[in-house]
């Protein structure tokens, strides 16, 4: 086994090819877990295959999995209540158009912060009956789920996004982990600028590249070509009784209840401030708990009123759980990947490259940031990014406070960056589960819209390395997308929503 050498990266890479090519997510994880177990038992095919079974027992997260199971199952009794339908027709009469359906999707993903697994799944159970009405492809759907999801997290002190970051500041250094997260915002330039784009292209009412020939199809009455299976997927109700507040009602609670159990769970863990708590949350335990209270509480909605009956609630149990089953698979397969590169020490190769880069000082933010995004891209996890690098970062840097805030910020912006793009991520598996989009379309159109971003977040790099302040490189990163948007839009041509 090569041990920390650039092979550590290559199973993955194996991955993310063959995915982009054939456009099978599940063949494309299985040939990578396989490859990086060989990798690491050597030729024997019962060894290789026990280092899979194992890798995969030890990195499967069984918390999420119930989380995935248990919020389906709410969104597919929202459905079954006629509550989304009745928001759908609701939405539908008071948006005005397309654009404000747009803009009203990008709205709620920025609204619900604490945790992108949760955002994804939401907004696209409760938008989804509103952009289909306005022909809104599922492509550009998931895109806005995505581009909502994890960089609002990242910019959100109180978040599940913003305890984990806390978490990785080794406890040798002096170095208040909370206090670094929030003075390290104004430099994470792709999170800022991804939701100046997502506004952008919404408000401007532009599409470019794959996102345009989708978006094209849909409004000329074709097939949806990116439509793909989701959690709740199903037209039929159970007799159309409910109302808008069947729908907002569990929603409201459901997010309640999961900030209220992060706190006490932070409280439980020694917080007693709230930011303490949310730093100190499980935020995974909380929205499993969330979920299955908001379970209970839509039996006592609708039952009473006999939205639905006894019988159509329980039903509703096996039929939304079973349905997130496909991408629960790519899920597994995607972490057990991620153990493969733990495993073959990518973490040691990748801070073997960042010491080599330590002579170009003033560019360390950029190598930071461009390190951070091939990590990321590679494992398909911002958070596992997130571990290996800022402890190197803290390592390099831990003399000059302000460069190392910057490089921080750099490490965070490139794990997202590198999440956001790459098909083997787990958030983005959940933006194209939410949205109902095939996964593989959703990561080839995404992608387009985020290259524009990815070059307006480095030049600002380059800019804070050598000035040290954000309130040189934002503007100027800002004025570059904008540029970059400008281009697009007249290349596009403009388009009425």
């Amino acid at each position: 086994m090569a041990y920390g050498t650039w092979i550590s990266l290559l199973p993955p890479i194996i991955a993310i090819i063959l995915a982009l090519v054939t456009k099978q997510a599940y063949l494309a994880l299985f040939v990578g877990v396989v490859t990086g177990a060989f990798f690491m038992a050597g030729p024997h095919p019962w060894t290789a295959f026990e280092v899979l079974l194992d890798t995969m027992v030890s990195n499967v997260d069984l918390t999420i999995i119930i989380f995935l199971i248990l919020i389906s199952i709410v969104v597919r009794l929202m459905q079954m209540s006629g509550g989304t339908y009745a928001y759908g027709e609701w939405a539908y009469r008071n948006l005005k158009n397309k654009k404000s359906s747009l803009i009203a999707t990008s709205l709620l993903g920025v609204l619900i912060f604490m945790d992108d697994g949760f955002n994804c799944l939401t907004v696209g159970s409760v938008m989804m009956p509103v952009t289909d009405k306005f022909k809104t492809s599922r492509a550009k759907l998931a895109y806005i789920i995505d581009a909502t999801a994890a960089p609002v997290c990242i910019l959100a002190p109180i978040s599940s996004w913003a305890a984990a970051i806390n978490s990785y500041i080794p406890e040798n250094y002096d170095i208040n982990g909370f206090s670094m997260f929030v003075r390290a915002i104004p430099f994470n330039f792709y999170a800022i600028l991804t939701l100046i784009m997502v506004f952008g292209t919404s408000i401007a009412g532009f599409d470019y590249g794959l996102m345009k020939k989708y978006e094209r199809a849909v409004e000329n009455g074709e097939p949806d070509s990116s439509a793909g299976r989701r959690a709740g997927d199903m037209s039929e109700t159970a007799g159309m009784k409910g109302r808008v507040i069947d729908l907002l009602l569990p929603m409201i609670f459901l997010i309640v209840l999961a900030i209220a159990a992060m706190i006490y769970t932070g409280y439980l863990n020694g917080g007693r401030t709230l930011i303490e708590c949310f730093a100190n949350c499980e935020s995974a335990k909380s929205l499993v708990f969330a979920s299955l209270m908001t379970i209970l509480f839509c039996a006592c909605l609708y039952l009473p009123r006999k939205v639905m009956s006894f019988k159509d609630y329980m039903e509703c149990i096996p039929t939304g759980s079973t349905l997130m089953v496909p991408f629960m698979l790519i899920l597994v397969l995607a972490w057990t990947l991620k153990g493969m590169i733990a495993g073959l020490g990518a973490d040691v190769f990748i801070s073997s490259v960042m010491q080599g880069a330590s002579s170009a000082y003033a560019f360390i933010p950029l190598i930071l940031f461009l390190v951070s995004v091939f990590v990321s891209f590679s494992s398909g996890t911002s958070w596992g990014t997130f571990a290996i690098m800022v402890p190197v970062t803290v390592a390099m840097l831990a003399t000059d406070p302000q460069l190392l805030l910057i490089g921080i910020a750099a490490c965070l912006a490139g794990g997202v960056t590198g999440d956001h793009i790459s098909p083997i991520s787990d958030t983005t598996i959940m933006s194209s589960s939410g949205a109902g989009c095939n996964h593989i379309d959703h990561v080839s159109s995404q992608i387009q819209y985020q290259i524009p971003v990815i070059v307006a977040s480095a030049i600002g790099y380059i800019i804070a390395g050598f000035t040290r302040s954000f309130v040189i490189a934002l503007p100027v990163s800002i004025i570059v997308l904008a540029i970059e948007m400008y281009v697009m839009y007249k290349k596009a041509g403009k388009k009425e929503v």
